[in-house]
């Protein structure tokens, strides 16, 4: 990327014209360069004009929804407090963990059977038949 210089040229508009012209008169820039340059500048500012408005008119709708459903949205979309679980749901997120970490060593035959005794037998069975396995 380019470094800016110290010295900085502050140039009005006028002053920039009247520095131009000088500068073809000379013959160090050509006008035809010039003319190119206008053309690239106008060309690029076309361009630019073009993307904005395709990305407006992409935008249109869903700004359009935004701004009919108005202030209740975004109060609604607010991320609300999480609802306490229950004492049962606590005892079985346990249940499953201590169930998972005691599977997790166990071959892939072992933890066959240890599903087997969990769907006939319950967790507890399961966690006791898999550390009796485990040792």
């Amino acid at each position: 990327m380019r470094r800016k210089t110290r010295k900085a040229l502050r140039l009005s508009a006028h002053h920039a014209s009247v520095a131009l012209h000088m500068l073809i008169q000379e013959g160090k820039i050509a006008a035809a360069d010039v003319a190119r340059a206008l053309q690239r500048r106008e060309k690029l500012i076309r361009e630019m004009r073009e993307r904005l408005a395709a990305l407006e008119s992409a935008s249109a709708p869903v700004a359009r929804r935004v701004a009919s459903a108005g202030r209740k949205t975004v109060r609604r979309a607010a991320p609300k407090a999480r609802k306490a679980i229950t004492g049962a749901q606590k005892l079985a997120r346990q249940a499953q963990g201590r169930y998972l970490a005691a599977i997790r060593t166990l071959s892939k035959e072992a933890r066959a059977k240890i599903q087997q005794i969990r769907k006939n037998s319950g967790v507890d069975a399961a966690i006791r038949a898999a550390k009796a396995s485990a040792k």
